[in-house]
């Protein structure tokens, strides 16, 4: 497991690295599953992008700087779904992310933020217009925003050592 990447662009070598890693822990999650948990698991895995979340990536760049490595992050992968892990993770691709959006004003900026996805029990996950990643309070936009990544590396570091968590512990995640 890497070192924390708060740091670290995200490029399309670090998200082959981020995906091969995460493939290879969400394998582990579901092998031996059924004799675990008494049901079988359901979809753990992290899809490429198709064409329109290729244009939708192109068009998040764009945007606003902030959103650079959010554009690079759905040009290379598209939903992400870790439906065993913990309460579960789900990843938008980012033609639907594209049109998810919220004011945000917890994080002080004018572009609305970006949904890029959920957990099980329904709290949201999005990208504000300077890179940092922030998790709804409740399962509702109007319950308020935490900041907990300042970037999206940082961020897929987090489901990352989640995976890993449930894995060794069968605990939740730490997003």
């Amino acid at each position: 497991m890497r070192d924390s990447h708060s740091s670290l662009p995200v490029t399309a070598a670090f998200l082959a690295g981020w995906r091969e890693e995460v493939s290879a822990a969400l394998a582990a999650v579901v092998a031996g599953f059924e004799e675990k948990y008494g049901y079988g698991p359901g979809e753990n895995a992290i899809h490429p992008p198709e064409a329109a979340d290729r244009i939708a990536a192109a068009g998040l760049a764009a945007e606003c700087p902030g959103f650079a490595d959010l554009g690079a992050y759905y040009g290379e992968i598209g939903a992400v779904h870790m439906g065993d892990v913990g309460n579960g993770y789900f990843l938008h691709p980012a033609s639907h992310a594209v049109d998810e959006r919220t004011a945000l004003p917890e994080a002080g900026g004018t572009v609305p933020a970006v949904l890029i996805g959920s957990d099980g029990g329904g709290i949201l996950y999005a990208v504000a217009a300077d890179g940092a990643v922030w998790r709804s309070r409740t399962s509702s936009e109007e319950g308020g925003f935490d900041r907990i990544a300042d970037g999206l590396a940082e961020f897929l570091d987090l489901l990352l050592r989640s995976v890993h968590r449930f894995d060794a512990s069968g605990q939740p995640g730490l997003v």
